[in-house]
C-alpha cells in the first residue's frame, strides 16, 4: 500500500512538471506569434503610411518652395519690364533734345534757342518722376538681381546724370558757349548709349528669370 501511494505522487509531480514544461512552451510560443504578427504590421502597415505621410511633406515643402520661387519670378519680370518701359520714355525724351541741340551745331545757329529750353524744362520733369519710379521699382527686386552689373547701373550717378544734361541745356547760351554745346552733344549721345546698353542687361535678366 506504501509502495502504491508513493508511485501515485510520484506520477502526479511528473504530470505536473510535464504539464508546466507544455505550458510554458505554449506560452512562449503564442508570444512568439503576437511579437512576429506585431511586427509584420508594423513594417508592412505602419511603415509605409509613415514612408508615405514623409514624401508628401516633402513633396508638399518641395511644392511650397517652388510656387514661392515661380510667385517671386513673375513679381522680378514685372518690375524689369516697367524699368525697361520707363527707360525707354527717358530715351525717347534724350532723343527728341539730342535732335533740337543738332540744330545748333551750324553756324550761325537759329535764333529760337528758347523752344529747346521749352522742351528740356518739361522733359526735365517727366525723368524725374521717371527716375523716382525706376530706383523704386529697383529696390524690389534688387536682391533677386543675378547680374552685378545691372546693380550698378542703377546708382545716383549713371541715373541722375540724365537731368544734369537737361539742365545745362536749361543754362546754356549756344551762340556763345560754343565748346560747352559740344560737350552738351556728346554727353547726351554717351547717355542715350549708357541707357541703350542697360535695356539689353534688363532684357538678359528677364530672359534668364524663370518661366
Amino acid at each position: 500500500t506504501l509502495l502504491t501511494i508513493l508511485q501515485h505522487n510520484l506520477i502526479l509531480q511528473i504530470v505536473d512538471a510535464t504539464t508546466i514544461i507544455l505550458l510554458s512552451a505554449i506560452g512562449g510560443i503564442a508570444i512568439g506569434i503576437i511579437v512576429l504578427v506585431l511586427g509584420y504590421y508594423y513594417y508592412f502597415q505602419m511603415k509605409p503610411h509613415k514612408i508615405m505621410e514623409r514624401i508628401l511633406t516633402e513633396v508638399k515643402i518641395i511644392r511650397d518652395t517652388t510656387e514661392v520661387k515661380q510667385r517671386e519670378d513673375r513679381k522680378k519680370k514685372y518690375y524689369l519690364h516697367r524699368i525697361s518701359s520707363n527707360i525707354l520714355r527717358i530715351i525717347k525724351n534724350l532723343t527728341t533734345l539730342a535732335n533740337l541741340v543738332d540744330k545748333y551745331s551750324d553756324y550761325p545757329p537759329p535764333k529760337d534757342w528758347q523752344i529747346v529750353r521749352y522742351s528740356a524744362n518739361r522733359s526735365r520733369k517727366q525723368t524725374e518722376e521717371i527716375v523716382k519710379k525706376i530706383v523704386l521699382d529697383f529696390t524690389q527686386i534688387i536682391d533677386s538681381v543675378e547680374n552685378p552689373r545691372l546693380a550698378d547701373k542703377f546708382g545716383a550717378n549713371n541715373l541722375y546724370y540724365t537731368l544734369y544734361l537737361i539742365d545745362a541745356i536749361l543754362k546754356i547760351d549756344p551762340e556763345y558757349d560754343k565748346k560747352l554745346l559740344r560737350e552738351l552733344r556728346k554727353g547726351i549721345r554717351e547717355q542715350t548709349e549708357k541707357l541703350d546698353g542697360t535695356l539689353s542687361l534688363l532684357e538678359e535678366e528677364k530672359e534668364n528669370t524663370y518661366r
